[in-house]
């Protein structure tokens, strides 16, 4: 019975609120943080925030860490050109942003989900390819304005995506030195033209998502991979 209790104690602790004295940033603080890193106070207004802790984090290299940190979790309603609400997750006491997602979930199908830490990681890591931390420096170019540098040059249309998946990372590959990106991720795309000498051998499955690395300084779109 003690056992049970305290699993059962273990599991609530990643969904009830986090306790004040672990929060650094208020309501109205977070709620400022989170305008100023994505925008998307300009596209859906005020947000709805609740302190949480992190139950899950699917951003290679930097997830695991974040696993039971308090958190904010800020809503921001749905607007139009896109399919969903955003969610924003920042650390309640770095306030770094952790993560932002949007997700469609009528008709939602297995594709259109993020690949997991683990996978993601390896995947990374196998491309020669590494998130380093997070930057110290804010963006000069906010979330909203890397959804437009994609629509305009990059590859895939983020208003026709399921999902949408970005953080903001230093972002490394190769070994050279690394550099503040943002990574947008957009899911459950239509199918994507495959090319090369057998195109119909490329799974549909491969062709409906797409992660664009966006320069947090310029906004220029740095690459375009369907990977992870």
């Amino acid at each position: 019975m003690r056992r049970f209790c305290a699993a059962m104690l273990a599991w609530i602790s990643f969904t009830v609120p986090a306790a004040n004295t672990q929060v650094r940033y208020s309501t109205a603080e977070a709620i400022a943080r989170a305008n100023s890193l994505t925008g998307l106070e300009r596209l859906s207004g005020k947000p709805i925030a609740i302190a949480v802790k992190v139950a899950e984090d699917v951003t290679p290299f930097l997830g695991q860490r974040n696993v039971g940190k308090p958190a904010w979790r800020l809503e921001y309603p749905a607007a139009a050109p896109y399919q969903s609400k955003f969610v924003v997750l920042l650390d309640a006491v770095t306030g770094h942003l952790l993560s932002i997602t949007a997700m469609v979930d009528e008709g939602r199908r297995d594709s259109d989900n993020m690949p997991l830490y683990d996978e993601a990681t390896r995947i990374l890591r196998s491309q020669d390819e590494v998130y380093e931390g997070y930057p110290a420096q804010d963006p000069k170019v906010d979330f909203l304005n890397a959804l437009e540098s994609i629509a305009q040059g990059g590859f895939g249309s983020p208003g026709r995506a399921r999902m949408i998946h970005a953080v903001y990372v230093l972002d490394s590959q190769r070994g050279a030195t690394s550099r503040g990106v943002w990574a947008i991720t957009l899911r459950g795309l239509p199918p994507i033209a495959a090319h090369g000498p057998d195109p119909k051998s490329v799974p549909k499955a491969r062709r409906t998502h797409m992660r664009n690395l966006v320069d947090a300084a310029t906004g220029k779109v740095l690459q375009a991979v369907n990977s992870p």
